[in-house]
């Protein structure tokens, strides 16, 4: 029964760990390091879509410059592109 509750964890987390060694191979390790920042916005959006759970004001305000950060961080990257290297 435990097995079914954590289930749907370790998939999204065996999907990160995926996606962050291809984007390693893909982008620059600091550009890499960059998009991970933005996990805990993630968190939060997929809590409230998938576990009704809405942030409080604290929370969404915490988040903007960490958003805020990454998007400015990502347009001055000079290696970006959608495709990667």
């Amino acid at each position: 029964m435990q097995l079914l509750a954590i289930l749907p964890l370790a998939m999204v987390h065996t999907l990160g760990n995926l996606f962050t060694n291809m984007s390693l191979g893909k982008v620059a390790v600091s550009f890499t390091h960059t998009i991970k920042a933005m996990e805990p916005f993630f968190s939060v959006v997929l809590s409230a879509m998938f576990l009704e759970e809405m942030p409080t004001p604290w929370v969404v305000t915490s988040l903007l410059p960490i958003a805020s950060g990454v998007a400015l961080a990502s347009t001055t990257e000079a290696s970006f592109t959608w495709y990667g290297q």
